[in-house]
């Protein structure tokens, strides 16, 4: 990993770190304590919380992109406001923090600084990830930066044109950075708390602009410039290995609990499969879905072997 790549990462680490720290308590932490316990030990079911949450507020995107997984296709839809909060009254008094994006651009929800003000009265930290391609009056980027949104991802593969193009192919570059100009001056006048990435994936035709990127990031005052790695073909290959198996059970069905747009319950946001499903709160409570068979199968040890998707899955393998 090039010093770029190891920098971002520490830089990453440390946001976590912030966020865990913005919204401590002891009652999350010892939770978060058991829950990585019950992982080391591979237990089934489990009797904590879940300590991080990702909500899918938005399935609507135009960007475009011709990785993103097909099967997610986009469509103009919204988790509601007041199934979020039920989420949110839940899970506060466990929770760090929020994740309002998955597939869909969360911009698109109209009334998205609504999420997260209730998020933030909790005591429950907030961040989305956006292309910021999108046209927003001057004072909606104002209203985001004082919502008490935590942190700001903001996805620029290219500094040039043709480049940034090649892969958010109906985004616009000179928009995106109008509207980031707007929120770091928004955030200096209100002094808001608000972190801000610059999250680039490595690809081959932008490994020319990366350090220039970088550079920009700092010049701007950017918080976070993240290099990423273009994951999706190397999954691809680890699917087709019949020889790999997965060596142990996996941490995120312990600590996350994530929710989509239509309602349904996925123990991972790095696979996107209609295999990966483990339940659906319209029709099953919460507690039935966290210690249910589905995910167990995933924190067994053993189970996991037998899963498809995830007994082929080498991300996260400390996890």
């Amino acid at each position: 990993m090039s010093m770029m790549g190891r920098g971002s990462r520490v830089a990453q680490v440390g946001r976590h770190l912030e966020m865990l720290r913005r919204y401590f308590s002891f009652k999350k932490f010892f939770n978060l304590c058991r829950a990585f316990f019950c992982f080391l030990v591979g237990r089934e079911k489990i009797p904590t919380m879940p300590a991080f949450l990702k909500v899918e507020v938005s399935r609507k995107c135009e960007m475009g992109c011709p990785l993103c997984w097909a099967y997610a296709k986009k469509e103009e839809r919204f988790y509601p406001l007041d199934k979020f909060k039920r989420l949110i009254d839940l899970f506060s008094p466990w929770i760090f923090e929020v994740s309002l994006y998955d597939i869909g651009e969360p911009l698109w929800c109209e009334n998205l600084n609504d999420y997260i003000r209730y998020a933030h009265q909790k005591r429950v930290g907030t961040s989305i990830s956006t292309s910021l391609s999108l046209v927003k009056e001057d004072s909606y980027w104002e209203d985001l930066v004082r919502s008490g949104l935590d942190c700001l991802i903001v996805a620029i593969d290219g500094i040039s044109k043709d480049v940034y193009k090649k892969y958010r192919r109906n985004g616009d570059l000179n928009l995106v950075m109008a509207n980031l100009e707007k929120i770091l001056a928004a955030r200096k006048k209100y002094r808001a708390k608000l972190v801000i990435e610059w999250q680039m994936i490595d690809f081959e035709w932008n490994r020319h602009e990366q350090d220039a990127a970088c550079r920009m990031s700092r010049k701007m005052g950017i918080d976070i410039f993240r290099l990423i790695q273009n994951a999706i073909p190397p999954r691809f290959e680890a699917q087709k290995d019949r020889e790999f198996l997965r060596k142990r059970n996996c941490l995120l069905p312990y600590i996350i609990f994530i929710v989509n747009v239509f309602n349904e319950v996925n123990p991972c946001y790095k696979y996107y499969n209609e295999h990966m499903k483990i339940g659906d709160l319209e029709k099953e409570s919460f507690a039935e879905i966290w210690n249910g068979e589905n995910i167990a199968q995933i924190r067994s040890p053993r189970l996991i072997r037998q899963r498809k998707i995830c007994n082929k899955c080498f991300e996260a393998s400390l996890f």
